[in-house]
């Protein structure tokens, strides 16, 4: 547990009611209660909705060293900017289907993009990786 809390940075919160947190930091509460249990495979959806970008950033750095260390996470998001640049696979849903499957590069295209949200996008390669921001739409 204290791995746990350490990672998502709540050692500070340890003699605070859960009444007393914001909802920003009981979802860090939350997702710290699933990472206690040590799993090999992390699902979560929608985990970092809510959180400040701060947070956000954190809490996908989190999920990447939980992969680097041999485990399975599976993050369900609709910031594709973040997904972009802590996902080393995307799958994009839509329509009750798999529109895509790889890699951010491959997955967010302009093509993709359009079709399947009918959305432009902005990209672009970083030093620090993947810059993806969706624009404007396509249809008023």
């Amino acid at each position: 547990m204290e791995r746990a809390i350490d990672r998502m940075g709540l050692g500070a919160f340890c003699n605070r009611a859960a009444s007393g947190l914001s909802g920003g930091e009981q979802a860090r509460v939350l997702i710290a209660r699933a990472l206690a249990q040590d799993t090999p495979l992390l699902l979560t959806d929608e985990s970092i909705a809510g959180l400040d970008p701060a947070q956000q950033i954190r809490t996908m750095r989190v999920f990447r060293d939980l992969a680097g260390e041999g485990r399975s996470v599976i993050v369900s998001l609709h910031d594709l900017g973040l997904a972009a640049r802590h996902c080393t696979r995307i799958i994009m849903v839509a329509k009750g289907g798999i529109a895509a499957d790889g890699p951010p590069d491959k997955v967010l295209t302009d093509d993709l993009m359009a079709r399947v949200f009918g959305v432009t996008a902005f990209r672009a390669d970083t030093a620090q990786g993947l810059v993806f921001q969706p624009m404007e739409t396509l249809a008023p």
